[in-house]
């Protein structure tokens, strides 16, 4: 037998997925998360899965955990107490930033206080020029005098970022080897080893995310991995990266810790990205719904798409990231009147504690998952994960002492607004996804997942024009098995300067060198990691402009093809095209960084599948229930979705519950396909 465990911990649930992957038996565990002590349900969870699976804790071959411990720490900027060292002259880099501006016109913006206080910023005495030539060296005696002021300050974590360190690391190194010498213990993080490329600001912003995210991350990871010894678990413990992929959990917290920023939305587009692939679909638009956030990610040809200079909270990232959008509307999402008199969903979240007022865990104000509940998409008086039991009373009460009667109308035309809003508010997104960056929605389908996710799907799609929606097996713990199926990955950045004009031969030699380095560096780094080098194989993509532009654009990269380099050039205009609207194969482009992702091969799996009643075997409608259409509430049949045979088609209204979700079917067709997921075909109306 071979157990593996993938955890994901949202902001209401923890969901565990524990899966003899030979056999293809899995055991799903939702319990509510312990907010403020993550690791307690993260526990709890695992425990309860392998004693439900009966599976002792050394039997366990693997432990892979999607955390939002990072993403938490930003938010409520409760990481550590951090000091940056800078090149003397660049103090106030973070508090300079950039001239762009998120709201052009906004005269009241503010940025974000920078996450390091400017008494905590210390210049060095060193220079390196853009050659990577040493100029003038750093001074040891200063850095004993930084090392009596960072120990004054009570700093619990030190980012470095030097001038041009992209192109020799040397002075950044020497400023840790020495700070590390003096202060033994010292979190430091060098911006040349998490981000080196060019952009100083990009680059400081990044290395001090991840000395900011470092303690608490530390904390937390310390923590579970006492727990996990305590409950006599051995399988070795790997953590979720943004950009898809796993690493050990020494990397995560003593040197990646920016990696783990979207460690949870990552874990749901390995899981769907895995699902699409086994159901034969290439293009998809995902839809991950939990009880905080509404995520929207794109999967493009088989293949999740990614990003290497996103932001999160207004903090420039430059570390490998899927592209996902991310908006504060969940189940928990609260519903407010504002000071104009017009209906507010979100972002403000109910979460784990107290929750929807549906739960009858003291909640009293209005939420998303009320206003299904009063409109039947969730069924009063069901028991769903928790051991919660929906309350529709307790649902109406609150939109209609919040909602109904300060708006003057009734319950069901108050909740019907929540659902309005909150939707058109999602539909917002997967436009940002798909029609701002040249995609065509109606060439996609969408995947729905997330405990609220597919029941809200259908709507969402329809008003995109999208002609198919598919619910995975499980939806509502797609990020646990996304996060344990997922292989382990590093990837690896290097400034190349090649430049490339029309109608030349283009020479790849200089990019050759760097390919080997990358390829030489991910070696090393999969032994260090306990992955057999030889296992790895390795993708490239190189940043490209044309000459004169601000910003890049990444394309695939085959090194020792016939013409490796002429073949990226003109899938770069391609893309410019499809992403601008236009391009210019007679100007010169300029290759700006090589990037390398090496990949283990992912762990085997023989996919589980909830439906597997042969034709006609047994009733899957279990009830009717009242639901609300169009305007009026009528009869709808409720489906046992482990009855669903595949192949059987049935023509909604209705909806489908399982354990961990419910699915919202309007007046369209749903059929059950041969890897166990729902396929709903959209009526255009």
């Amino acid at each position: 037998m071979s157990y593996l465990i993938g955890c994901d911990v949202g902001g209401t649930f923890t969901d565990v997925c524990l899966a003899d992957s030979r056999m293809g038996r899995v055991v799903y565990v939702k319990i509510p998360t312990t907010v403020g002590a993550q690791a307690e349900a993260v526990l709890a969870a695992s425990a309860q899965a392998r004693a439900e699976a009966g599976v002792p804790a050394d039997a366990l071959q693997r432990f892979a955990h999607g955390t939002t411990v990072a993403t938490n720490a930003i938010l409520e900027r409760k990481g550590g107490v951090t000091a940056l060292l800078v090149t003397k002259g660049f103090r106030d880099i973070l508090a300079i930033a950039r001239q762009t501006r998120p709201s052009l016109y906004d005269a009241h913006l503010r940025r974000p206080d920078p996450l390091v206080s400017r008494h905590l910023v210390f210049e060095v005495a060193e220079r390196m020029d853009a050659g990577g030539q040493v100029v003038q060296a750093p001074d040891p005696a200063e850095m004993a005098a930084i090392a009596e002021s960072l120990l004054q300050g009570a700093v619990d974590a030190v980012a470095i970022c030097l001038l041009h360190s992209y192109a020799n690391a040397a002075h950044e190194h020497a400023v840790a080897e020495a700070l590390g010498a003096l202060l033994p213990g010292l979190s430091i993080s060098c911006s040349a080893d998490i981000s080196p490329e060019p952009g100083e600001f990009e680059r400081a912003s990044t290395a001090v995310m991840n000395a900011y995210l470092t303690p608490p991350l530390e904390r937390y990871l310390a923590a579970l991995s006492a727990g996990l010894d305590e409950a006599f678990v051995q399988a070795p413990v790997v953590i979720m990266q943004s950009g898809g992929g796993v690493m050990p959990i020494a990397a995560a917290y003593r040197e990646k810790a920016v990696h783990t920023c979207l460690s949870g939305p990552a874990s749901g587009m390995m899981g769907a990205a895995w699902t699409a692939r086994q159901a034969g679909y290439l293009n998809v638009v995902t839809m991950d719904m939990g009880g905080t956030s509404f995520d929207v990610g794109l999967i493009e040809g088989g293949d999740v798409i990614r990003r290497h200079d996103s932001a999160l909270q207004g903090f420039p990232i430059n570390v490998p990231m899927f592209d996902i959008v991310t908006l504060g509307a969940g189940g928990g999402s609260i519903a407010t009147i504002d000071a104009g008199g017009l209906l507010v969903v979100g972002p403000e979240s109910a979460g784990a504690r107290p929750g929807p007022c549906a739960y009858g865990k003291g909640g009293t104000r209005p939420t998303v998952t009320d206003a299904n509940v009063v409109l039947g998409r969730l069924r009063a008086n069901r028991q769903i994960s928790g051991g919660i039991t929906l309350d529709r009373d307790k649902a109406v009460a609150a939109i209609n002492a919040h909602i109904a009667q300060p708006l003057g109308i009734s319950v069901e035309e108050a909740a019907s607004g929540i659902l309005a809003v909150v939707n058109a508010s999602m539909s917002r997104g997967m436009r940002r996804m798909t029609i701002e960056r040249g995609f065509d929605p109606e060439t996609f389908v969408g995947m729905a997942f997330g405990g609220a996710g597919p029941a809200h799907a259908a709507d969402l799609c329809r008003d995109l024009g999208m002609r198919t929606v598919i619910v995975p097996p499980a939806p509502g713990m797609l990020c646990a098995l996304g996060v344990l199926l997922s292989p382990w990955t590093h990837s690896q950045a290097s400034v190349v300067s090649v430049v490339v004009r029309s109608g030349h031969h283009a020479d790849s030699a200089a990019l050759d060198v760097a390919v080997g380095q990358a390829r030489e560096a991910i070696a090393a780094r999969a032994a260090i990691d306990g992955i057999d080098p030889a296992q790895v194989t390795t993708t490239m993509e190189l940043e490209m402009r044309y000459r004169g532009q601000g910003h890049d654009l990444g394309v695939t990269y085959v090194a020792g093809s016939s013409d490796a380099v002429g073949d990226a050039v003109a899938a770069f205009h391609a893309l410019h095209a499809q992403r601008f609207g236009y391009q210019r194969p007679e100007e010169a482009v300029e290759i700006r960084m090589l990037r390398a992702i090496g990949h283990a091969p992912s762990p085997d799996f023989v996919s589980p599948m909830l439906g597997r009643a042969a034709e006609g075997e047994g009733d899957a409608v279990m009830t009717t229930t009242p639901l609300w259409v169009a305007g009026a509430f009528r009869e709808a049949p409720v489906l046992d979705r482990t009855k669903m045979a595949p192949g059987r088609r049935w023509h909604g209204p209705l909806l489908i519950e399982q354990a961990d979700s419910t699915v919202y079917v309007g007046d369209d067709a749903v059929m059950v396909d041969a890897q166990g997921n729902l396929v709903i075909e959209l009526s255009q109306q």
